[in-house]
């Protein structure tokens, strides 16, 4: 199914100037930090930031998969490459690093005590990114930080690249390569925020795919890969998510809105939610009731990043790792007959109220294919 074309009013707001600050903010905005908000936020993150780390009861499903934070003996040099591990679990924004680091290395949190990554920045990364990107103010490629989980090794990356803001020559994708090579996981799991296509995804939703789509319609709108659709060869087993779903998937309730039934993983398509392919735009786009972005049929989550992820393995070839994509609905369908404009500027509001405690939902949906593995 090919891109369909934007309404008029959206392809404004996706040319829009302010498009890139608006990504910028979501990319860098801190829970703990209520500066980083936007303006027409007021003081709601201040009530949202958790005055003490969650910490998931995960003997609910088994007390030895409990996630644990290995510190290195050594602090590693920045220009180091990654140590080998099991898993590799990549995620995009600093609220999604922070909910994370709470989830799968507890005590260990990213703003604070997550490594820097920096190998083959200055020379090779460095001149790829177009001159505003945000990876320039960070000047590093990402952070990380090693967990163990039911004895397998996982190593948590937060990625400074963005296929949205570092320019055409899409720098991320060799960053999923150099990943890939350096870690040698036995899976790729790309994992934070997105928006729910369709009226029945819940805001906490978790959609678990192996289909991503390119939408593209600015950046790479003329890229051979512009509605390219991607579905990994090599399945990953699921068998955990259903304890997850029933055992662990209500830790978020009290946070998130009253809602008919609790947030849930989604595997499968269900009921109204299909397909459930996760879709890969060039800029911030989420569903709307008017469907301004021709989103509803190309799956149930959309995001700005994921197909690089396949794109990567599908150059790396027989050889690349199997790949998942574990996105959270930090946003639902926005409603309630309001301008673009007005639904762009509450889109942002809920992902600071709810980003957060939503990518919650996710680390547990991450821990349950990684125990399934």
């Amino acid at each position: 199914m090919k891109p369909k074309k934007l309404s008029t009013q959206a392809q404004k707001v996706v040319n829009d100037a302010s498009q890139n600050d608006f990504i910028d903010h979501i990319l860098e905005f801190n829970p703990l930090d209520s500066s980083t908000s936007l303006e027409t936020s007021s003081l709601q993150p201040q009530f949202l930031v958790p005055k003490e780390i969650p910490v998931i009861d995960w003997s609910l499903v088994n007390k030895k998969w409990t996630p644990k934070g290995k510190p290195l003996r050594k602090t590693p040099a920045t220009t180091d490459k990654l140590p080998k591990a099991d898993f590799l679990v990549v995620t995009w924004t600093v609220a999604e690093a922070l909910a994370l680091s709470d989830a799968l290395t507890p005590g260990f949190r990213s703003t604070e005590k997550w490594y820097k990554y920096r190998h083959n920045w200055t020379k090779k990364f460095k001149p790829m990114v177009h001159g505003l990107a945000p990876s320039l103010g960070a000047d590093r490629l990402g952070s990380w930080f090693l967990s163990t989980i039911n004895n397998y090794t996982v190593i948590c990356f937060k990625s400074e690249l963005h296929m949205c803001r570092d320019g055409k020559q899409m720098p991320v994708k060799e960053l999923w390569k150099q990943l890939i090579d350096e870690v040698q996981p036995k899976l790729v799991i790309t994992t934070g925020t997105a928006g729910g296509i369709g009226k029945e995804i819940q805001l906490g939703d978790v959609i678990v795919s192996q289909t991503v789509r390119f939408d593209c319609n600015k950046i790479f709108k003329t890229f051979p890969f512009k509605d390219e659709v991607f579905t990994c060869a090599k399945t990953v087993k699921k068998t955990q998510i259903a304890a997850a779903n029933k055992k662990l998937m209500d830790f978020t309730k009290a946070q998130l809105p009253i809602a008919s039934r609790s947030a849930k993983i989604i595997d499968k398509p269900v009921g109204g939610i299909k397909p459930i392919d996760v879709v890969t735009t060039d800029f911030f786009a989420f569903d709307d009731d008017t469907n301004d972005y021709k989103l509803q049929g190309l799956g149930s989550a959309v995001e700005m990043g994921d197909a690089t992820l396949a794109l990567a393995c599908k150059e790396i070839g027989a050889s690349a790792p199997p790949w998942i994509c574990i996105r959270n609905a930090s946003d639902p369908q926005i409603t309630g007959g309001l301008t673009l404009k007005e639904k762009y500027d509450k889109a942002g509001r809920i992902y600071e109220k709810y980003g957060y405690w939503t990518t919650l939902n996710s680390a547990i949906a991450c821990w349950a294919i990684i125990n399934s593995n």
